[in-house]
């Protein structure tokens, strides 16, 4: 789900993926992302937020031997993407119900590790263990705990605060914001605060009606 620490995840295995010589960064939407024929000694790794089309739905599933998938109380998620993203409240609700609806589809699936954003998995060392042996790569534990200490909130700042500096930076002409499309960290992920509850302070009370009346599935589950 989007603000549920999810490209805090994908660099997790990234790493992981990099002590494997594997390279590792694919962002699946619905206008693609897949590759056009399957290597048999290839592992892909992928990353989304949203994916409505059935086609690429069903590939990932047929293809797919784990997945991650983390989620956030859709309250704050659209809290977040109001705070951080300066969506107004409308677009925050759709993108997070879409979001919320891939996860929910794919988070009781057998081959599923699913971390939720309120148990602080961000802030665990020990999450990169359960996500190494879900994956079943077998790092050692000093490569864990190196990539544990790169992706702290102090050290993952400071890489932001460089990105005008990283070879091969995107920037949105409009709003400024520089996106690296290796680790997929975006100049707004800087600064965050990692507060739950935050929805009771940014959000009127019609407007959490509309969240839980709309998200009232992902709720259940």
């Amino acid at each position: 789900m989007y603000g549920s620490a999810s490209t805090w995840l994908f660099n997790v295995v990234r790493e992981l993926g990099a002590v494997r010589g594997m390279v590792v960064s694919d962002f699946v939407s619905d206008g693609g992302g897949l590759p056009a024929r399957v290597a048999p000694d290839a592992t892909y790794v992928f990353k989304s937020h949203e994916i409505g089309n059935i086609a690429v739905l069903d590939w990932l599933n047929r293809f797919s031997t784990q997945l991650i998938v983390t989620v956030r109380d859709p309250r704050d998620a659209v809290s977040s993407l109001m705070l951080y993203h300066g969506y107004a409240f409308e677009r925050a609700l759709d993108y997070v119900d879409r979001s919320a609806r891939l996860c929910v589809r794919f988070a009781a699936d057998e081959r599923a590790l699913l971390l939720a954003y309120e148990s602080r998995f961000f802030e665990r060392a020990e999450t990169v263990a359960r996500v190494d042996a879900h994956l079943g790569w077998k790092a050692g534990a000093a490569t864990r705990d190196a990539i544990f200490g790169c992706l702290q909130r102090a050290a993952v700042d400071a890489y932001i605060a460089r990105l005008p500096a990283v070879p091969g930076v995107l920037q949105d002409r409009s709003s400024g914001d520089m996106l690296d499309p290796r680790t997929h960290w975006h100049t707004h992920h800087a600064g965050r605060s990692g507060e739950v509850g935050r929805w009771k302070r940014e959000l009127s009370a019609e407007q959490v009606r509309q969240v839980e009346q709309r998200l009232e599935g992902c709720f259940r589950f």
